[in-house]
């Protein structure tokens, strides 16, 4: 039985091209369940643009669901439901086409599975071509959803978080073993990040919209350099649905119709990268203030009725001020957007520290806890469950 891309829930945006659905911000992905004892889906990426690695990838996660009802209850509404404690598989694609077997059982099973992408948005594309079931698909049950820890049934829609920003919203480097570890994308992961992690304590469906090295006035530049570079900078990217791919195809941007995803928190982690180039001088300090609050009422105007939290502070403290003002002027002009911020601790090397000195799984967790505990009294309460 061949899937239809739209017979699958899907997670983050995603771009159709050609008739292929590319998913390739971090934590995106399709979700669907089903009876049988197989499932086959054919992968397309671009691996000759990068190298070893650079390369895509994708995890699986599927979740057996034994009792009978199971095809009943299955709903579609949370990626939360029944989701597993780490990956039942990892594809590295280092093919144009690459065929990943997400299940397979001797024995004819129920089960969720979900395929989200691990690695980031500029390395390596993830286009779902094909998808063949040896069984049958459990359409989603209508009218449920599971947002608070398991109770199906509640009809309250969980929150929608929108969470920006950089190489540690992508989840870089957790999985490396010491600072001095260069970075590859099999090191990365997505879910093991605060986002994904904050997301999950508030039973929330949300976006990553992320992306390494990248900031608001500058990407990350070395200390010898004196003019910022805007090759790549967080304001230029985040309007549009898949700058990186479409740019590469040779394609006008799709510019991102928020109606798809229409949040009701936007979380704003940048600043980090921008560092490297303001270096403490004042002129450099004031343009990041500046377009900071440029970017926030472009959140704002995009997404009128989303609350707005800025953080930032993991990875170093020196802009943390400088956000906090920007925020206070954002806030100024927009009296009625409810706006928070929050200074994270800076990573702690009895936590562990990531490859390319990036936080440590522990160190996300910290965070996530952090930041979850902050937006809590932003979630309805049947949306949100202190999950640990």
């Amino acid at each position: 039985m061949i899937l239809k891309t739209d017979d699958l829930t899907w997670y983050g945006r995603f771009a159709d091209i050609d008739g292929i659905r590319y998913f390739d911000y971090s934590a995106s992905g399709f979700e669907f369940c089903m009876t049988g004892k197989k499932a086959v889906a054919t992968i397309q990426s671009d691996p000759e643009l990068f190298d070893d690695t650079t390369k895509c990838v994708l995890g699986v996660y599927v979740s057996e669901i034994p009792d009978g009802s199971a095809a009943e209850r299955y709903t579609a509404r949370s990626l939360w439901n029944d989701f597993p404690d780490d990956i039942s598989a990892r594809f590295i694609l280092t093919q144009k086409e690459t065929e990943c077997t997400l299940f397979e059982s001797a024995d004819e099973k129920t089960v969720i599975i979900r395929v989200l992408k691990l690695s980031e948005v500029n390395f390596g594309c993830a286009g779902l071509k094909l998808l063949e079931i040896d069984g049958t698909r459990n359409n989603p049950k209508k009218n449920s959803c599971d947002c608070s820890g398991g109770k199906i049934g509640t009809g309250v829609n969980p929150p929608k978080i929108e969470i920006i920003g950089d190489s540690i919203t992508c989840g870089y480097g957790i999985e490396g073993e010491r600072a001095e570890d260069p970075f590859t994308t099999k090191q990365e992961r997505a879910d093991k990040a605060y986002g994904f992690l904050t997301a999950k304590k508030l039973g929330a469906d949300f976006h990553l919209v992320s992306w390494s090295g990248i900031g608001i006035i500058s990407k990350y530049v070395e200390e010898t350099v004196e003019e910022p570079d805007t090759t790549v900078v967080m304001p230029s990217v985040w309007p549009y649905t898949d700058k990186s791919l479409s740019l590469r195809r040779g394609l006008e941007p799709e510019v991102w119709d928020e109606s798809r995803f229409s949040p009701d928190i936007v979380i704003v982690h940048l600043g980090t990268n921008d560092m490297s180039y303001v270096r403490k001088v004042e002129g450099r300090r004031k343009a990041f203030v500046s377009g900071l609050r440029q970017f926030l009422e472009a959140i704002h105007r995009r997404s009128p009725k989303a609350k707005i939290c800025c953080c930032l502070g993991a990875m170093g403290q020196d802009l943390c001020d400088s956000v906090e003002e920007a925020a206070a002027q954002f806030n100024g002009d927009f009296k009625n957007v409810l706006v928070k911020t929050i200074r994270f601790p800076m990573q702690d090397e009895r936590d562990g520290i990531g490859a390319n000195w990036h936080p440590s799984a522990r160190t996300h967790e910290k965070m996530a806890v952090m930041l979850a505990d902050a937006l809590r009294d932003w979630c309805s309460p049947a949306g949100a469950e202190n999950q640990s």
